[in-house]
């Protein structure tokens, strides 16, 4: 009997670390989004070097979100105090680092709908849904939709090839060339990951007002919306 409860009393105490290390992940997520703006916004993205910065920053920020689950269970665990900030953190990594790479191409005058349009689409969304599950936080609990991390993943997929296109790019080109040297193909770079980036981005943003429509209408069920 003593055995038994020891084991329960230690699963239990492994449950709550888990939760408390989750939570810790979380708030990582949510301080690395104004570090990563700012790097992209101050520093000079897409220099290469800056891109290279930002970019490992980023991925570092998204794999918070998988392994925060991983350790502390789903955002609704009882072990996790501040599961529900979860898909907060994740609303505005993505919306920063987006907003964010909006406003340098706008500024350099590089700005183009196919970026634009999916931008747009994905930081609507993402503000509008926010806002209506602070509402529906108050009275039945965070709405969400089982496609939710599927959009969250792609979107953050799209973002990340965006922000190392600068210097994934010419690596890219690179073996393409079978060149040894880098440095070759900077002056024949082409935009295939650039490109790759925006299709995924305009999947993110399909699925973004799909699972959107869904959550604003009530047609969901309670699943994963991030």
């Amino acid at each position: 009997m003593n055995t038994s409860t020891n084991s329960d009393t230690n699963d239990t105490e492994m449950k709550k670390a888990g939760g408390a290390f989750a939570d810790g992940l979380t708030l990582i997520r949510l301080l690395l989004t104004p570090i990563i703006m700012f790097i992209i916004i101050a520093k000079g993205w897409p220099d290469t070097s800056i891109a290279i910065l930002a970019s490992i920053l980023f991925v570092i920020a998204a794999l918070t979100d998988i392994f925060d689950d991983l350790t502390g269970g789903a955002e609704t665990s009882r072990y996790r105090k501040f599961g529900w900030f979860d898909d907060i953190a994740d609303m505005v990594l993505i919306i920063g680092t987006l907003a964010a790479i909006f406003y340098v191409i706008a500024t350099q005058g590089m700005l183009h709908w196919s970026f634009m349009v999916p931008a747009a689409i994905i930081i609507g969304r993402e503000i509008l849904v926010g806002l209506v599950k602070g509402f529906e936080l108050s009275r039945h609990g965070w709405p969400e939709t089982s496609l939710g991390t599927i959009k969250t993943a792609i979107i953050m997929l799209a973002v990340s090839l965006l922000l190392a296109a600068p210097w994934l790019t010419p690596w890219f080109e690179s073996l393409i060339a079978n060149s040894d040297n880098v440095m070759d193909v900077y002056d024949r770079t082409s935009n295939q990951v650039w490109n790759t980036g925006l299709l995924f981005l305009w999947v993110g943003a399909a699925l973004s007002l799909f699972t959107g429509f869904k959550l604003l209408t009530a047609k969901s069920a309670a699943a994963n919306d991030g």
